[in-house]
């Protein structure tokens, strides 16, 4: 059995609050930005921008799904064999609530309302082309965020088939960059880990 995190007196409307909040705070710093980013690059570098944007939220949402649909005993394994990353895998598991919410809900929310406006900026940037009419820029920003909204969706989606089949290769992935951070920057995500594996 999974060793997960069973706190009885954790109260989700609480948790939601905190969770809510820094969502906001987040898309707060990163929204103007982005999108003055956006505005100031070129038509390719703005869809370049989204892209990213985009892919973040994909990334961050299937490492959350990965972490919840998880079952601790195949890391437990590995890091008896000194698997390198096995062990930071192994943490987001046993927190899979928090990791799920912070990845999931935080980010990927977070990162989809921001190429929201990402997209919006690269709306801009395509009707500054003397080549659309007047009348067609109506459809051409309702054609922006429909695909920045299908994209997300989408990509969200076969994601989440991904990481709901294949959750121990894709969090073990991100256990190895957890270790690597912690390592050689110094930044410890979820906590500092005894079992450092194997270079």
């Amino acid at each position: 059995m999974p060793r997960r995190s069973n706190n009885k007196n954790s109260r989700p409307l609480r948790q939601g609050i905190y969770f809510g909040a820094l969502a906001l705070i987040l898309a707060l710093i990163l929204s103007a930005p982005s999108r003055e980013i956006a505005e100031r690059l070129d038509i390719f570098g703005s869809a370049l921008v989204l892209i990213f944007i985009l892919s973040v939220g994909v990334v961050f949402d299937m490492i959350g799904v990965a972490a919840a649909a998880a079952d601790e005993a195949p890391f437990n394994a590995m890091a008896a064999r000194r698997i390198l990353g096995a062990g930071h895998a192994r943490k987001l598991v046993r927190n899979a609530e928090k990791v799920s919410a912070v990845c999931a809900d935080v980010v990927g929310d977070t990162a989809g309302t921001i190429a929201g406006a990402a997209g919006a900026a690269l709306a801009v940037r395509l009707l500054l082309l003397d080549s659309i009419p007047a009348d067609g820029h109506t459809l051409v920003h309702t054609a922006i965020l429909a695909l920045v909204a299908g994209l997300t969706v989408g990509g969200k989606a076969a994601c989440k088939c991904m990481a709901i089949n294949r959750w121990t290769s894709i969090l073990l992935v991100a256990g190895k960059i957890m270790w690597w951070m912690e390592r050689y920057l110094r930044i410890s995500i979820l906590g500092r880990d005894n079992f450092r594996g194997r270079r």
